[in-house]
């Protein structure tokens, strides 16, 4: 048995587009309604279209074509049709368009009218025809729908390098926001085996012209020079120059624009068995360095556990995943940058930047660029700190008020020389004085005829002493000025201290003073002005920045 299709009534819209009255009529299936014509009639009234006769709208009842029919042209009707606006990017790489709904009676856009409402607007290149089709459908009106994309310029580059091993590791604060450094995940050592492809020269890139949606040409710049691939020592150049091999076992890295290998000598721990270890490349140390024993690399030191009353000394960076306790006698020395969880009771220089996670305890450290305390402590306590950069930690000096000093933005060299000079014409100035004394003396007793051909020799050399030591003051008074004058700090250099600076402290910036209040000084920044120290309130959400300068 043959099942009746269901009843479905029949339907018709009316609508304006393009100029015109249009009309669908949809038959009814089964015994559905028909279309009348008195109600298509009744609907051109509330909309105010132009009559149609009755002959046209049964005839197109009657087709029942579903598809839209052209009845009377309408231009009054433009004020239901969708509003199409078009913004094309100031640099002309995308166009944007936003539809706003048809007024009730109006048809949606067509893909060519958005189209034609681009080409009016400039817009001939890059469209997006699967964007330009989203408008048709209600859920597209009101959007901001990029519908075209210009096409980029390919810039030109000369042949460059592909690295084949880490040239950038170690460096974590270049990519975290003051983030906790975590020294587990540090590695400074690269390990490579003969005859590993270490870096090749990819092709150049050729240059190719960009296009904007408005379809004008964007030139691409031409290629330059391009990179040189040079092979450093313990390593080997391909044939054609093209490729850099390890010529033998250890660690990659990139020295002065050259690709080398550094040996790498690696111990479970530096102790009587080893003894001190001497050596041109890198150094690992898996366990800890015992007191007493020293480590020199001219390359990085890595350490895996505790360092005591030892001597290390890097030409690179130096890493100590634990820490040292130096017990007044440790010592650290490093030409890079120095990462360590903890340093207490020793003796630190470091010609990079110094990271250390907790603390940093009764020790004096003298740092070329920037020093961060970034961990849960982030202490500076008691001893003292001559920075080239800027100063990051939590707290500075302890409840106590441990005498604590932190110099801040001039060159440890500058501020050493200064201190030097300013030392040796105290020391001129004192002797200065007893000689004149001595000198006094003698010649009263000459004066009153004590004394014979031996006290005035001696008056006669204490004489020659104190001219010479009067010329000698007179240049360190007129040296001091000019070093005091290059004492002025960096203008990028600012002291952070995240929760509080304790009474005890001293912090100079050149020979800019500031005072800690009794108080204390809590969420503070500090920075050197011409002629005086800026404070201002530190707040977590909007850091100041610290300057990094990695250039070798």
């Amino acid at each position: 048995m043959t099942e009746k299709p269901a009843a479905t009534d029949g339907k018709f819209e009316l609508f304006y587009r393009k100029g015109w009255a249009c009309l669908t009529v949809l038959p009814p299936a089964g015994s559905g309604r028909p279309v009348y014509t008195e109600e298509i009639e009744s609907r051109m009234k509330i909309l105010k279209m132009p009559r149609v006769s009755t002959r046209v709208l049964r005839e197109i009842i009657e087709a029942g074509a579903g598809e839209p029919v052209p009845l009377v042209e309408w231009p009054e009707g433009d004020f239901l049709a969708p509003v199409i606006r078009v913004e094309v990017a100031e640099d002309g790489m995308t166009a944007a368009a936003v539809v706003e709904a048809p007024k009730k009676g109006g048809a949606p856009p067509l893909p060519e009218d958005v189209e034609a409402a681009l080409r009016r607007s400039g817009v001939v290149f890059g469209i997006d025809r699967q964007a330009v089709a989203s408008f048709a459908a209600p859920a597209g009106f009101g959007r901001n729908v990029v519908v075209a994309r210009g096409t980029a310029p390919v810039h030109g580059e000369g042949a460059r390098i592909g690295w084949y091993f880490n040239v950038n590791r170690g460096k974590p604060y270049l990519e975290m926001d003051f983030g906790r450094i975590d020294l587990k995940e540090l590695n400074f050592i690269d390990n490579k085996n003969e005859g590993d492809l270490l870096a090749e020269l990819l092709p150049p890139v050729r240059a190719v012209d960009g296009r904007s949606v408005t379809g004008s040409s964007i030139p691409a710049r031409p290629a330059g020079e391009g990179a040189r691939l040079n092979a450093g020592p313990n390593t080997k150049s391909s044939a054609d120059r093209m490729q850099v091999y390890a010529a033998r076992d250890g660690n990659a890295k990139v020295s002065r624009r050259y690709v080398i290998i550094e040996p790498v000598v690696t111990v479970e721990n530096v102790n009587y068995e080893t003894g001190n270890i001497h050596f041109e490349g890198s150094v690992v140390i898996k366990g800890s360095v015992a007191d007493g024993f020293t480590v020199e690399a001219g390359g990085d030191i890595q350490v895996g556990k505790s360092v005591g009353r030892a001597f290390l000394k890097a030409g690179g960076n130096i890493l100590l995943r634990t820490g040292i306790n130096g017990s007044g006698e440790g010592e650290l020395d490093c030409g890079g940058n120095l990462f360590a969880k903890y340093i207490e009771s020793c003796r630190v220089v470091c010609r990079g930047n110094l990271f250390v996670e907790e603390a940093v305890m009764h020790s004096h450290v003298t740092v070329w660029k920037n020093c961060v305390l970034s961990g849960r402590r982030s202490e500076f306590i008691a001893g003292s700190a001559l920075v080239g950069g800027s100063f990051w930690c939590k707290k500075i000096g302890n409840i106590y008020d441990a005498p604590t000093h932190v110099s801040v933005g001039t060159h440890p060299n500058l501020l050493l020389s200064y201190r030097s000079a300013q030392k040796a014409l105290d020391g001129k100035l004192e002797e200065l004085n007893r000689t004149e004394e001595k000198l006094a003396q003698f010649e009263k007793a000459l004066h009153e005829g004590r004394g014979g051909d031996r006290t005035g020799t001696a008056r006669d050399q204490l004489r020659a002493a104190a001219n010479t030591l009067s010329v000698e003051t007179a240049v360190l008074r007129r040296r001091l000025p000019s070093l005091r004058e290059e004492l002025r700090p960096a203008k990028t250099a600012i002291l952070v201290a995240e929760d509080i600076i304790y009474r005890g402290v001293t912090i100079v910036f050149g020979n800019l003073e500031f005072r800690v209040p009794d108080n204390g000084a809590r969420k503070t920044v500090l920075k050197a002005a011409d002629h005086e120290i800026v404070e201002s309130g530190y707040n977590y959400r909007e850091k100041p920045v610290l300057v990094f300068d990695e250039s070798e």
